[in-house]
């Protein structure tokens, strides 16, 4: 009691959670200074991912500060309450942590039908999001992944069908349901599963904004607790393996950015279709008498308007006119002068 709570988070969220407080939770004023009654701090919550220190209990001995620091990971929801006291009022955050544990009990779990999760990330690879159901099944919190190469978390072997796989989102525009493939969780091991794929085309740039999958975990991996601090040592690779990992990754990324798209041509013809609809529309209202006229109305128009003008200046010359033949008039034209 005392000690800011910040002291128990782990040095790696700390500006997550102070992220967290300052745009999830602050309430802004309005032009009078006041918080808007409908958006006070009491109901405004916030749900966040963790690491808090846990209690260095001692058994046996003395020396509390020779063992070591240990974090859990727990989701908290965050709030704001007005208390108030005898001395005056002020705010405070509450918070409830709510521990958490591996969606797996046993290792190489086969699942069905586990709460499918969502991951999306943009054309260069990178996430750029992660929902919460992921935290369990991955052992990843949101903060650790986003802004990561999403193509890290593919096992090396499965590159060349989820390069296909994006080969295919690229030309169709999505993919129904994957073949199994493995993916990295937290502890260094791999969980099998099956994605259904989206993707979204920047109608302007006709080129893949990003890619969505929802995932689907079918088998669980080796070892349950996901988690569990990965191993020290990692398998080694051979040069030769590594350079093809990284040419099969950067081969996906040409995909990604460069191939030219059918779903691109799609977004193109439905933009079209949708400004041939909008003009439709504009015409319906404009009046009857503000439509344009056809070509063949104003030809006949200008050629009607045309011959009443030629008729009238032919009254007013006394039937002169270079338009008729006036072989057998009888004008008094030929009447010689008195």
């Amino acid at each position: 009691i005392g000690r800011s709570f910040i002291d128990f988070v782990h040095p790696l969220d700390h500006n997550t959670f102070a992220s967290q407080i300052t745009s999830g939770l602050a309430i802004p004023m309005d032009v009078n200074g006041m918080q808007d009654a409908a958006q006070s701090p009491g109901n405004s919550v916030s749900t966040m991912f963790c690491r808090i220190r846990k209690y260095r209990a001692l058994a046996t001995g003395y020396n509390v500060k020779d063992r070591s620091v240990t974090f859990e990971p727990f989701m908290l929801k965050l709030s704001f309450k007005n208390i108030y006291e005898e001395k005056g009022s002020g705010i405070y955050l509450l918070i409830q942590a709510t521990p958490l544990f591996s969606a797996y009990k046993t290792p190489n779990e086969v699942i069905d039908g586990a709460v499918p999760f969502v991951m999306r990330h943009v054309a260069n690879g990178n996430l750029e999001y992660v929902d919460n159901e992921a935290v369990p099944l991955l052992g990843y919190l949101p903060q650790d992944v986003i802004g990561q190469d999403v193509l890290k978390l593919y096992h090396p072997e499965d590159l060349p069908y989820v390069r296909h796989v994006y080969e295919t989102i690229v030309k169709q525009g999505r993919v129904s349901l994957s073949k199994p493939y493995r993916m990295l969780a937290q502890n260094g091991h791999y969980l099998k599963l099956e994605t259904e794929w989206s993707s979204f085309i920047n109608p302007w740039s006709r080129k893949v904004e990003f890619v969505t999958g929802k995932h689907h975990v079918i088998e669980g991996p080796a070892d349950p607790d996901v988690f569990q601090a990965p191993p020290a040592t990692k398998n080694k690779v051979s040069e030769e393996d590594n350079k093809e990992i990284e040419a099969l990754k950067d081969s996906i990324l040409r995909i990604l950015n460069e191939v030219p798209t059918r779903p691109a041509e799609l977004v193109k013809q439905q933009m079209t279709e949708r400004c041939q609809d909008l003009a439709s529309f504009m015409e319906s209202l404009m009046p009857q008498s503000e439509q344009p006229k056809a070509d063949n109305e104003l030809r006949l128009e200008i050629q009607e308007n045309g011959n009443s003008y030629y008729e009238r200046d032919s009254v007013m010359l006394g039937g002169i006119s270079p338009h008729h033949d006036y072989s057998d008039s009888k004008s008094s034209t030929g009447t010689p002068l008195s």
